[in-house]
């Protein structure tokens, strides 16, 4: 019986030996040297702290499930573009490891490693297994070709380097097999049909001489050896492949975030600034600037975003792109005298966002996209005092009544009338309800606070309301980019919470449970804060209250952002829904971390709306479930989701209702 195995470097000698070691050599050094470039571009930002080896362990097994196993690429709707990176993916890391498992059984590091495998049934495994990771990542490479010039979704836009790159790859993976082939046609042992992709090709070469093999081979041997090492310069150097090294970074650095998802980074010291906010690329951190070249321009979070799905002038992958390109450009020494806004980035694309934070919950590899954004409104805010007349009166209305509505705090108890409601600063009270400016002054909203507090009285709380004394949580003036306001007001509301000894506080409001529970720790304020929805099915799981059947109907749940993908409460609203619907319950296509946002979020339910409503887009899903009753848990959708409701004219079938407002009335 024939020995089964293979001469490593068969047919080109010690010359291809040298020649391929001299060139991993050189390609290696190459790559070593642009990251060292690289890095010092990344440098350009700002410093900030970054404690990597913090939470190792949890950084090291997000990468294990992201980068390797791609649990973020491979997403449900996403199974196209997922498999077909995970088919190259996979193909070039098993092609790689057995290109190294050759290298050691070559004689230049056998003395050194002392060890032979390449033979018996090893073997036939061993090629088995790499010309099924090459035909995958071949799979791979024409999947990505067709999607990128065949379909082509909106999202995707082709560059240059994006054919060179896929081209490059199909030619090294062909001409791999090509090579394999006319090895395995020389004299054609039959233990090789397990290499069963090189086997097929080796039937084009067997109309050939000996000699005429041999020469074939050699050819294209050295060309593929080549493009390889060629490949792995190649990587640096093209703005398209660098992601492998960018990319898997920054699922190390960003897929365990280092601070809550809701919570924005404080401005430190306001009395050495020169100004706030950036309008230079290097005024972002290093991190950041990092985050831009991580981007891989895949285009989900465009997908995702409503600002773009709503007609709005912001696309969160081309504001990447955009601040991309402007770091290039300063980091080649090109300086932009102007700054970004309004020469980079538009002013409209920056108040286009909602603060949703979809794009950064969605994207593959882990990037932020509003922590740019607020800079720059920042910069607009507080260093140009450069906002639109409805934000200027907010401030006002902020900085004069401590509510965005300018009404002051004589009209904050109010819904009280005829309910048994506790002051927490006359009364000791276990919970504090903190009822938000929406609930205490918006008439429609103030239902949702007396079912609140019907909730809590019936189930024999002991909470009381800071009424008048209560002022807003801060979040209009954070994610509009007013910091030093924001500041201010909070940390007064800290002190005085601090002061009274608050411990446990629960709200209805999606923006005030987070800026509290999220924001406020910077600030010295470290309390319990719970949403209604957690805090109501906790009193129906200890047996307080009844979650009795009243919905009639078709009912959706639409997850509030702040409350679902911000926040991850996803099952406390769906649990108590559960029990009140009478009907039927049905989600809607996007839900839980995918939820669609509502348009309110971000200050944009204080500004004027003049591209289409994010909520209509949103009600055609509740409608296109057949929805009777629209479902809610924040103050801000609900007043979206009516005014959607009345725009769409299906008033007569439709209704929203906080989810507050179904359990009150089943008591």
């Amino acid at each position: 019986m024939e020995p089964v195995g293979r001469e490593i470097f068969w047919n080109v000698g010690q010359t291809a030996r040298w020649i391929a070691y001299v060139l991993m050599v050189v390609s290696f050094v190459l790559l070593v040297y642009g990251l060292k470039m690289r890095y010092a571009m990344w440098r350009l930002g700002k410093p900030v702290p970054f404690a990597f080896t913090q939470r190792l362990f949890e950084r090291i097994v997000y990468y294990i499930k992201s980068a390797i196993f791609h649990k973020t690429i491979l997403r449900p709707r996403e199974a196209y573009p997922g498999m077909m990176h995970l088919f190259i993916f996979w193909g070039f890391l098993l092609l790689a490891i057995g290109t190294g498992l050759v290298a050691f059984e070559d004689d230049f590091f056998r003395p050194v490693f002392g060890i032979t495998y390449l033979h018996g049934d090893f073997y036939l495994i061993f090629s088995f297994i790499l010309d099924l990771a090459g035909l995958l990542a071949i799979v791979g490479v024409v999947m990505a070709l067709i999607r990128r010039y065949g379909t082509r979704p909106d999202r995707l836009d082709n560059q240059r380097d994006d054919m060179i790159a896929l081209m490059w790859i199909l030619v090294v993976l062909v001409t791999g097999f090509l090579v394999e082939g006319a090895r395995i046609a020389f004299d054609r042992p039959s233990y090789e049909v397990v290499s069963f992709v090189g086997w097929v090709t080796s039937s084009l070469f067997l109309g050939a001489s000996k000699e005429g093999v041999t020469t074939i081979h050699a050819v294209l041997y050295y060309l593929h050896m080549f493009l390889s090492f060629g490949l792995i310069a190649y990587v640096v150097y093209s703005g398209r492949l660098l992601h492998i090294v960018t990319s898997s970074l920054n699922m190390l650095f960003r897929g365990v975030e280092d601070a809550p998802r809701g919570a924005l980074p404080a401005i430190a010291d306001f009395e050495t600034a020169e100004e706030f906010g950036v309008n230079q690329v290097d005024g972002f951190n290093w991190r950041q600037i990092f985050d831009l070249d991580a981007c891989t321009r895949c285009g989900r979070c465009q997908d995702r975003c409503p600002a773009y799905l709503s007609q709005k002038p912001l696309s969160p992958k081309k504001l990447i792109q955009d601040l991309k390109g402007e770091w290039l450009r300063a980091a080649n020494g090109v300086k932009n005298e102007e700054g970004l806004i309004d020469n980079v980035i538009e002013e409209e694309t920056l108040w286009s966002c909602t603060a949703c934070l979809s794009c950064q919950v969605n994207c593959p590899v882990s990037i932020p996209t509003f922590d740019k954004n607020i800079e720059m409104r920042r910069y607009l805010t507080m260093t140009l005092s450069k906002v639109s007349p409805e934000l200027k009166l907010l401030y006002k209305n902020l900085q004069n009544r401590f509510d965005p509505y300018g009404m002051g705090k004589s009209q904050r108890l109010e819904w009280t009338a005829g309910l048994d409601v506790k002051k927490a600063t006359e009364e000791q009270v276990d919970v504090l309800y903190w009822v938000g400016c929406v609930a205490s002054l918006d008439d429609r909203n103030r239902k949702v606070a007396k079912s609140v507090a019907t909730i809590m009285n019936k189930a024999g709380v002991s909470f009381g309301v800071l009424g008048p004394d209560e002022k807003c949580c801060g979040d209009p003036l954070r994610r509009t980019g007013n910091e030093y306001q924001y500041q201010e007001l909070a940390q007064g509301n800290v002190d005085f919470l601090n002061e009274l000894g608050v411990k446990t506080i629960v709200t209805a409001c999606p923006h005030c449970f987070n800026t509290l529970k999220n924001d406020y720790p910077q600030l010295g304020g470290n309390f319990e804060v719970q949403h209604h929805t957690q805090f109501i099915s906790m009193l129906a799981k200890e047996g307080r209250i009844s979650l009795n059947p009243t919905l009639e109907g078709v009912a959706t749940y639409h997850d509030p952002c702040y409350l679902g993908r911000v926040n991850q409460v996803f099952d406390p609203p769906r649990d108590i829904v559960d029990k009140v619907k009478k009907g039927s319950f049905v989600e809607m296509p996007r839900n839980r971390d995918e939820g669609f946002c509502c348009g309110g979020g971000g200050g944009k339910i204080w500004m004027e709306e003049h591209h289409q409503h994010i909520c209509h887009l949103r009600m055609d899903e509740a409608i296109g479930v057949e929805a009777a009753t629209m479902i809610t848990a924040c103050p801000y959708c609900l007043i979206m989701m009516e005014d959607a409701i009345k725009d769409k004219e299906k008033s007569e079938s439709m209704k929203a209702l906080d989810i507050s407002e179904i359990v009150a009335g089943g008591l």
